[in-house]
């Protein structure tokens, strides 16, 4: 099972939740469509329990850096999309800033609208620009 599938599918979970108001296991449910190894719903667990965990402090981030774009009125895809990468990219230092922006901006062009890619490449570029700094910022 690839990390990108796994990653989808965290995407996903998050989705139902924020859009569905579902819990993580009836999230869990109706998203992951066939069985997963144990390594592979250990890190489905892990990234969505940070993202659920850690929202308060990635949406804070995710306010700040779209300018002119309340966190409410940004379109469901690219929220969550954005807050898995951004937990990715503060909490996950196994996985390189790269990899978090690549797979991010894939799944804007597989779910998202067509100004989705775009946007979400320059926000999260961004992020990762400043990341050091947001850290201090935000973390301590």
């Amino acid at each position: 099972m690839s990390r990108k599938l796994a990653r989808e599918w965290c995407f996903k979970i998050l989705f139902a939740i924020d859009a569905g108001g579902n819990t993580l296991d009836d999230a869990m449910k109706i998203t992951v469509d066939r069985p997963v190894n144990e390594d592979t719903t250990e890190f489905i667990l892990k990234e969505v329990n940070g993202v659920l965990k850690e929202r308060e402090y990635i949406d804070r981030i995710i306010d700040e850096y779209c300018i002119d774009w309340k966190l409410e009125r940004l379109n469901v895809v690219d929220r969550n999309i954005l807050r898995l990468a951004i937990y990715e990219m503060f909490f996950s230092d196994d996985i390189p800033l790269s990899v978090s922006i690549n797979e991010a901006v894939e799944m804007a062009k597989k779910y998202g609208d067509e100004k989705s890619p775009k946007f979400v490449n320059g926000v999260l570029g961004a992020i990762a620009r400043d990341r050091e700094k947001l850290r201090s910022r935000f973390l301590n």
